[in-house]
């Protein structure tokens, strides 16, 4: 193992995916779209759900998606054609994109060559990935964790799970305040931003790289409870403050992270409160204090989880080394902790990977392998 590198958890294993890859623009339709399909035949509604995007979760007050989307799931040609409406718009729109020819270094189209890996030109009315282990992982949930995989607010959220969650979406699979607490704060952040690839200005969150590697704490009794309180505390204030202003997640951490709210410097809020009568700069100003004072509680509730309470967070405003632009600055833990903190996080990895590694082994040599050919494969449990 090499020294510095963090390595993957099997505790964490399975409880982070990335969303529906549709692979077909024609497989998504808009809202009057879907109504109509669904006005013309009821039964439309069997294959026409709710398509959550990225731009959806991070800039909806309320995460609503704002498109649908058709869904055969793993349906055989011949099921999807009981669906007419549905299965002619997917063979008008999807088929000759998915099953077009590969050209040559000369411009010509090579005929009998797909451009596309198989089976996608044979499975055309099929999506690219349809994240069965996801949708089957998530059945049970009352609702399900969210984040979008490319932003610089690295906000989680929760959200129905029965909807298409779209490939630039990371879902999770919890529904609990306790988890949410334990990624929507500056210790889980920080590790993000060393370990996650970027994306210009963004951040990308992958499961592989930041959540499965990622050392969760191990809980004490007395904590537990004071850390459920206080994740609800924080998701429903900013929720409401969301909600009362009708800002999604970026506009709402633009004003988190902006050091000169305070003094009434920010233009964009003056604007835009302008349409609201009952509402002033003041009573917004004072919220986002409010959420700033949450995170900062938060921050310190899961450090004392990890056992690190001789660590001095020391809230502020700083400017982080992997931004760029004007937008570098966030209210966040100083850059001197930040660095303690990743140190110790490593080595929780470490001990945690060798942990499972040595009682995975130990297991194997009690178990015998259960073959899978036998196994019967269904659709997604949620659908």
């Amino acid at each position: 193992m090499e020294i510095g590198k963090p390595m993957p958890l099997l505790s964490n294993k399975g409880k982070s995916f990335q969303g529906s890859i549709v692979l077909g623009k024609g497989f998504i339709l808009t809202t009057e779209e879907a109504e109509n399909l669904i006005k013309k035949d009821p039964r439309n509604k069997d294959v026409i759900f709710p398509y959550l995007n990225g731009d959806d979760l991070n800039n909806d007050s309320e995460q609503k998606p704002s498109r649908w989307v058709i869904n055969f799931f793993d349906w055989d040609e011949e099921k999807a054609k009981t669906y007419p409406d549905c299965y002619q718009i997917i063979e008008k729109l999807v088929k000759p994109e998915r099953q077009r020819w590969k050209i040559d270094n000369r411009g010509n189209e090579i005929v009998g060559t797909f451009a596309l890996r198989k089976p996608l030109p044979q499975k055309w009315w099929i999506y690219g990935e349809k994240r069965p282990a996801l949708y089957n992982a998530i059945s049970e949930l009352d609702q399900v964790m969210v984040i979008a995989q490319v932003s610089k607010t690295l906000a989680f959220t929760f959200v129905p799970k029965n909807q298409v969650i779209s490939m630039m979406c990371i879902v999770l699979t919890f529904d609990d305040d306790l988890h949410f607490g334990l990624l929507q704060n500056s210790i889980h952040q920080s590790w993000v931003q060393k370990y996650a690839s970027a994306l210009k200005s963004d951040t990308r969150y992958t499961p592989s790289d930041v959540f499965e590697t990622f050392p969760l704490p191990k809980i004490p009794d007395d904590i537990k409870s004071n850390l459920e309180a206080l994740s609800k505390s924080y998701f429903l204030k900013r929720k409401e403050l969301m909600q009362r202003i009708e800002i999604g997640l970026t506009k709402t951490y633009n004003l988190f992270h902006d050091n000169n709210l305070n003094d009434g410097n920010n233009i964009w809020l003056k604007k835009h409160l302008q349409k609201y009568d009952e509402i002033n700069y003041s009573e917004i100003k004072d919220n986002i204090n409010k959420l700033r004072d949450l995170q900062v509680r938060l921050d310190n509730i899961v450090l004392s989880s990890y056992g690190w309470s001789d660590l001095n967070l020391k809230h502020d405003f700083y400017a982080l080394e992997h931004l760029t632009g004007n937008d570098r600055t966030r209210f966040t833990i100083h850059p001197d902790v930040r660095k303690e903190i990743l140190k110790r996080l490593l080595l929780l990895n470490h001990q945690h990977y060798n942990e499972e590694i040595s009682k995975s082994s130990y297991i194997k040599n009690k178990v015998k392998k259960i073959s899978n050919k036998n196994i019967e494969v269904n659709s997604p449990k949620l659908f």
